[in-house]
C-alpha cells in the first residue's frame, strides 16, 4: 500500500498525457454529477449516477497510477454499463439507469486495453 504522496506522484508521472487529461475529465464530470444531483433526496435513484461515476473515476485514477486492478475495474464497469444499456433498450430490464457517457467509456476502455502491457 503506497502513501497518498506516492500515489499522486505516480498518477502525475507514470502515464501518457492522454491518461491525465481523461482523468481530469472524469474528476470534473464527477463534480458536475454531484452538483447536478445535489437537490435530490439522498437515497434516491439519481444518486446511483454519482456512485457509478465515482467508481469510474476511482478506477481511472488507479489506471493512471498504472495499477492493473484500476484498468480491469474500468473495463468491467464499462462492460456492465453497456450490458445494462442494451438490456434496457430491448426491454429485458426496466430502464432505471442508463449512463450518459457509455460510448466515451467504451473508447476509454479501448485506450486502456491498447496500453495493457505497461500496467503492473
Amino acid at each position: 500500500m503506497s502513501s497518498l504522496k506516492e500515489s499522486v506522484t505516480g498518477i502525475l508521472r507514470k502515464p501518457p498525457l492522454a491518461f491525465l487529461l481523461i482523468g481530469l475529465f472524469h474528476v470534473l464530470w464527477l463534480g458536475y454529477t454531484i452538483w447536478s444531483d445535489w437537490h435530490e433526496p439522498f437515497p434516491g435513484i439519481l444518486w446511483l449516477d454519482v456512485v457509478w461515476m465515482a467508481g469510474y473515476t476511482t478506477c481511472w485514477l488507479a489506471a493512471c497510477d498504472l495499477r492493473k486492478w484500476g484498468m480491469l475495474g474500468y473495463v468491467a464497469l464499462t462492460f456492465i454499463d453497456v450490458a445494462l444499456y442494451l438490456l434496457a433498450k430491448y426491454g429485458k430490464v426496466p430502464a432505471v439507469y442508463v449512463s450518459d457517457m457509455f460510448l466515451m467509456d467504451v473508447l476509454f476502455s479501448m485506450l486502456l486495453l491498447y496500453y495493457y502491457k505497461i500496467f503492473n
